[in-house]
């Protein structure tokens, strides 16, 4: 293991074992507060295609909120594309819920340092449906490309969850336009100091590379 890695897991470790009472988001004004994250992936996954090598990856986030559930901010992760190490995701949106809905619209650019041909950009909506105390939940997101890539990456995805007492359930099934589709069950749980999700993950590659299957664990905290 590189000594970069190292100092990365440790910094995490770290982070995961910081008291809930220092985590929260820092209030800057009336519904306006700064929050970061910090993750561990066993592998780093993105919709069904690996991203750095059969390798894990660790990264970090800061997101700003404002009123009227407007947001932005960004996440950085190690990752192998394009013959970057590094991934820089920048992105905008608005949250908000009515009634039993909730709807998430947001523009999302995934930027690669060194690489600026590789850059790729998005429009994603996220939908979904939880009536009032129900344990299950369901949910339909799109993701619609704004960049010239020779092959077209428009992506949908939908989801059914169950809300058990001690953990979450979630099965989604993802079609990335002539890419491949996807199709994963993840159980999450969220313990005092950290949130931990298991996945299973299985690919249909629509091209000649082999179909493939994934098991990943991604541990994170939010501060």
């Amino acid at each position: 293991m590189s000594k970069k890695k190292v100092i990365i897991i440790s910094i995490l470790i770290n982070f995961f074992l910081l008291e809930k009472s220092i985590c929260e988001p820092i209030q800057l004004a009336r519904d306006v507060e700064v929050s970061f994250s910090a993750e561990y992936m066993s592998r780093y996954v993105y919709r069904g295609i690996d991203q750095n090598k059969d390798r894990s990856t660790a990264s970090v986030s800061a997101n700003l909120s404002l009123p009227a559930g407007i947001y932005m901010g960004t996440w950085i992760a190690e990752a192998n594309y394009g013959g970057s190490s590094q991934e820089v995701d920048l992105y905008f949106g608005i949250n908000q819920s009515y009634k039993d809905f909730n709807f998430d619209i947001y523009y999302l650019e995934a930027r690669y340092p060194g690489k600026k041909l590789v850059n790729v950009g998005e429009y994603n909506f996220k939908l979904v449906y939880q009536a009032n105390e129900s344990p299950f939940r369901i949910g339909y997101y799109f993701a619609l490309e704004d960049t010239n890539e020779t092959v077209g990456s428009d992506y949908k995805e939908y989801s059914i969850g169950y809300d058990f007492k001690n953990f979450n359930l979630l099965a989604t099934y993802g079609d990335w336009d002539v890419i491949n589709k996807t199709k994963t069950i993840t159980a999450s749980k969220s313990f005092q100091h950290f949130d931990i999700k298991i996945s299973h993950i299985i690919t249909d590659n629509s091209s000649n590379v082999a179909n493939e299957r994934f098991n990943t664990v991604i541990i994170s905290k939010s501060f």
